[in-house]
């Protein structure tokens, strides 16, 4: 039987019983989440460092920066790789950093249950990369090395770019963070450094990537 949970205002009994009942669930799934985050934390990355991996999350455009805050806020390592963009406004330059990969954020934990469901439950991160195929993608160290000089533009790697390469071709993606995949060039852009926008399919969900350099592409 349900206990009943009363309280008196302005000398009636009220009934509170459901409000107590909502306040109860909602302190217990504050700690729920609390503890999935802590599992998530870059202290047990480095307790178990042997076990650590790098995932890729999928946030909502724009707010890269509030879900990269929010993650470090909860002591979550993230990666969030820039660029320096550089446009003429009004005749003058103007440079800004943006995102390499306009709603992706690379993190790093020491995978479980409870740390997947502790990054999934910051606000407008939408996904991780490879859960609808039943497997995250799972990034190498290597990889997110390479990316991060190519990014700082410090030793980044020469690599030869298919000058071929065009719109509808497919494409293994065989640097960076997202090596691994196969892709559908959508779009070239040519220009000093050379990108790329594609397509990628992960068992019948496709994802795009507003830009890629091309150099990371390998036509097949």
């Amino acid at each position: 039987m349900q206990r009943r949970i009363t309280m008196m205002h302005e000398g009636n009994e009220v009934d509170v019983t459901r409000g107590m009942e909502k306040i109860a669930r909602d302190v217990r799934e504050m700690g729920e989440e609390a503890t999935n985050r802590h599992a998530a934390c870059v202290d047990r990355v480095y307790e178990k460092l042997w076990e650590a991996r790098w995932y890729c999350l999928q946030v909502k455009k724009d707010c890269e920066t509030s879900v990269e805050n929010a993650l470090r806020l909860s002591r979550i390592e993230a990666f969030m790789p820039r660029e320096l963009l550089v446009e003429v406004r009004r005749g003058r330059k103007v440079e800004r950093n943006v995102p390499c990969f306009p709603g992706y954020m690379l993190v790093r934990i020491v995978p479980s249950a409870a740390a997947f469901l502790g990054l999934k439950s910051h606000d407008h991160v939408v996904d991780i990369v490879g859960s609808k195929s039943g497997s995250y993608h799972v990034i190498r160290d290597a990889d997110v090395d390479v990316f991060r000089r190519f990014c700082e533009n410090t030793e980044a790697p020469r690599v030869a770019v298919d000058k071929t390469m065009k719109d509808g071709d497919r494409a293994d993606i065989v640097m960076g963070p997202f090596a691994g995949f196969m892709c559908v060039v959508t779009s070239v852009k040519w220009c000093r450094e050379a990108k790329a926008s594609v397509r990628i399919d992960v068992q019948g969900r496709s994802f795009d990537l507003a830009s890629i350099p091309l150099a990371f592409l390998k036509k097949v």
